[in-house]
């Protein structure tokens, strides 16, 4: 699958929405429901060959773990990590594929 401009803003815009999805989650099942949403970015990262920010998509699925009637052990570990996804956003709104492939 090629990297195409519809791509890298859809791309964006599914990362913003997890980091808001994020910062509202009050239950367990939205929480699940952020997990898989957050596997369906990493799917999409890998298939447009964005290797790098699949990386740190993968490492937002390591510290995401889902538990029923209790919060999150980790957090505070899963906003850093969508924190720096929603910078790489912010920096790369005007690269290529190649720039953001490097970044």
């Amino acid at each position: 699958m090629s990297w195409s401009e519809v791509d890298r803003k859809e791309i964006m815009s599914e990362i913003e929405a997890l980091c808001i999805m994020h910062e509202r989650i009050t239950q367990s099942s939205e929480c699940r429901d952020f997990n898989r949403r957050a596997a369906l970015l990493l799917q999409r990262l890998e298939d447009a060959e964005c290797y790098r920010l699949a990386d740190r998509a993968m490492d937002l699925l390591a510290s995401c773990n889902p538990k029923d009637r209790s919060q999150c052990d980790s957090v505070q570990r899963a906003r850093d990590v969508l924190q720096r996804l929603r910078e790489w956003r912010r920096r790369t709104r005007k690269k290529t594929k190649v720039e953001v492939n490097l970044a």
